[in-house]
C-alpha cells in the first residue's frame, strides 16, 4: 500500500502539463500508479493579485478515507507544503506562505478536493499538487 499518491501541474503556464512526480519523491510501485489516481485542474497563467482555484479528482480508492495536501515547488526550488484538509473536511490548516489567502474545501461525494488561492503574488508561481496521506505508517513521504 502507498504512503502517497501525487500528480501535478504548472500554475504559471499557458496550459495545464499533468505528469507524474519522480519515483523518488512518491515511491510508488508501477502497479499502484494504475490505481491509486490524483488528477489536478485548474490554475493556468494568472496575474498578480488575481485568484486561482484548484481541484484534485481522486480515484481508484476509497478517496472519504484519506486526508488530501496540497504542495508546491517553483521551478529549481524546494518542495513546500501549502495545505491539509483531513478526510472529513472539518480540519484544515495551512502553510506561512498562503495563510490567509488560501482555502481548503473537499466533496467527498464527488471524490474532490478544491484549494483556492487569492492575491496571488509572483512568489506564488510554481507547480502545485495534491498527495494524499494513507496513515499506514509506510516510510514514503515528501
Amino acid at each position: 500500500m502507498p504512503g502517497w499518491g501525487c500528480w501535478g501541474f504548472w500554475l504559471a503556464s499557458s496550459s495545464i502539463h499533468e505528469h507524474k512526480l519522480p519515483h523518488s519523491l512518491c515511491s510508488l510501485s508501477a502497479g499502484v500508479w494504475a490505481q491509486w489516481k490524483l488528477v489536478e485542474s485548474g490554475g493556468g497563467l494568472q496575474a498578480a493579485g488575481n485568484s486561482v482555484h484548484l481541484s484534485c479528482q481522486g480515484s481508484g480508492f476509497n478517496f472519504r478515507s484519506y486526508h488530501v495536501l496540497w504542495y508546491r515547488q517553483a521551478p529549481f526550488g524546494r518542495i513546500e507544503w501549502v495545505s491539509f484538509i483531513n478526510a472529513f473536511g472539518n480540519t484544515k490548516d495551512y502553510g506561512k506562505v498562503v495563510e490567509g489567502r488560501a482555502n481548503v474545501s473537499r466533496d467527498n461525494s464527488q471524490s474532490k478536493a478544491y484549494m483556492s488561492l487569492h492575491a496571488l503574488l509572483s512568489q506564488d508561481s510554481a507547480r502545485y499538487f495534491s498527495a494524499v496521506h494513507t496513515g499506514t505508517g509506510n516510510s514514503a513521504a515528501l
